[in-house]
């Protein structure tokens, strides 16, 4: 089973995507911080990571160079409002996609970076 960090500020939008997660068969942990996400990813060893651009104690792009940086293994995804750097790899991120309401997008991504 596929295991899921995600990393989310707001809790409803932090529970939605937590519960379809869960539907989709995968292992989800989740926080509302960025250190706390950090922590995580040494005490959970997630296959994919999904976080906001703008966490309530840090920027989610500084949390993806430290996870990078612990586990280059791990996939990462920008859910955010935010536009997208031009260069995700850059930041660490291996798929950008637009936070919406409608969650297949982010759920069909976490497959195609689980295939």
């Amino acid at each position: 089973m596929a295991r899921i960090l995600l990393l989310e500020g707001e809790p409803n939008i932090r529970r939605l995507c937590r519960e379809e997660l869960l539907e989709e068969g995968y292992e989800v942990v989740a926080a509302g911080t960025g250190w706390e996400g950090v922590r995580l990813v040494e005490a959970f060893h997630p296959d994919v990571v999904i976080l906001e651009a703008r966490l309530p104690d840090t920027s989610g792009l500084e949390v993806s160079r430290m996870v990078k940086g612990t586990d280059r293994r791990v996939r990462l995804v920008l859910f955010t409002h935010c536009l997208p750097p031009r260069d995700l790899r850059a930041v660490g991120a291996d798929a950008y996609v637009p936070k919406s309401w409608d969650l297949e997008p982010l759920k069909q991504t976490v497959r195609r970076l689980l295939s």
